[in-house]
């Protein structure tokens, strides 16, 4: 199995039960996107680096989603039709008894 099926198949695992483990996921994704991205930038007609950014943009996506469902929004942007502005009520990374910064 190649290191990028790995990758996928490790971050499309439904078994993240707790927010930090959900938050790490959507991280170590969006770091693959980035990575990606920049090689994209440099090499634009190559369609497996094409295809590889489309199936991260796919799994940080149903993470997302996952996790404004369990949590509530991750970002202001995906604050949607609501009466009050409350995306950053929960727990800052920074704050967390895990020590994530």
């Amino acid at each position: 199995m190649s290191m990028e099926n790995r990758y996928i198949n490790n971050h499309t695992n439904t078994n993240l039960k707790n927010r930090h483990d959900l938050d790490m996921a959507i991280t170590k994704v969006s770091f693959a996107m980035d990575d990606t991205r920049l090689f994209l930038d440099t090499h634009p007609d190559c369609m497996e680096a094409i295809e590889y950014f489309k199936k991260l943009q796919h799994i940080r996506h149903g993470l997302i989603k996952e996790y404004t469902e369990r949590f509530g929004t991750i970002c202001s942007y995906d604050m949607g039709d609501c009466d009050n502005w409350n995306w950053n009520c929960g727990e800052y990374p920074w704050t967390s008894k895990k020590g994530r910064c």
